[in-house]
C-alpha cells in the first residue's frame, strides 16, 4: 500500500510540475502527426551521421523517426517534467539511442545540428531565430511546424492542408 501511495504522490507532483512549467512557459504539449512527420522527412535531406535536433521535443517521436528513418544522431530537449519522463520510457521501448535532455535549449549550443526541428509558439521563434544566427553553421536546415520564424526567411512552404488536416510547414537553411 505504501508503494501505491509513493507513486501517486510522485506522479501528482510530476503532473503538476509539467502543468505549471506550461503555464509559466506557455509552452503547451501538442504532438505532431504522424502525416506531418512524413511530409517533414521527405523534404528534409537528413543523412545518416547527421546531427537532428528537436526542440521542446515531447514524446520524442519526431527524434525516434529521425533516428529510425536515417540512422541519424538524435538530440532533444523537453523541460516539462511528465512529458520529458514519457519520452524517456517510449525512448526505451522503441529502443533509441536518442540523447533527450530535460534542460531549456535556449541554454545550450546549436551549433553542431545539421537539422532543427521546432514546434514552438511565435515568441519563442523569435528569439530562436537569433541564437540560429549567432551559433548555427552554414547548411544547418531549421522546420517549424505552423508558425514562421520572424527575422528568417524560408527556403521552402509547405501550406496548411485542411483535408489532410496538416499545418503549414516552413523550411529554412541557413
Amino acid at each position: 500500500m505504501d508503494i501505491l501511495l509513493i507513486l501517486t504522490v510522485v506522479f501528482c507532483l510530476l503532473l503538476s510540475g509539467t502543468a505549471i512549467v506550461s503555464i509559466a512557459l506557455r509552452v503547451p504539449y501538442v504532438p505532431t502527426k504522424k502525416t506531418v512527420i512524413d511530409k517533414i522527412f521527405k523534404t528534409i535531406k537528413l543523412k545518416k551521421g547527421e546531427t537532428f535536433y528537436d526542440l521542446g521535443c515531447g514524446d520524442g517521436r519526431m527524434l525516434i523517426e529521425a533516428e529510425k528513418r536515417t540512422k541519424a544522431n538524435v538530440i532533444g530537449y523537453e523541460i516539462a517534467p511528465l512529458i520529458y519522463l514519457y519520452a524517456q520510457i517510449k525512448k526505451l521501448f522503441y529502443r533509441s539511442k536518442a540523447k533527450i535532455y530535460y534542460k531549456n535549449f535556449f541554454k545550450e549550443k546549436l551549433n553542431n545540428a545539421d537539422v532543427i526541428f521546432c514546434y514552438l509558439m511565435p515568441f519563442q521563434l523569435k528569439k530562436l531565430a537569433l541564437k540560429i544566427k549567432k551559433e548555427c553553421k552554414k547548411g544547418t536546415q531549421i522546420v517549424s511546424n505552423t508558425f514562421k520564424i520572424e527575422g528568417l526567411n524560408p527556403e521552402k512552404i509547405i501550406v496548411k492542408n485542411p483535408i489532410e488536416k496538416t499545418p503549414t510547414l516552413y523550411f529554412y537553411k541557413i
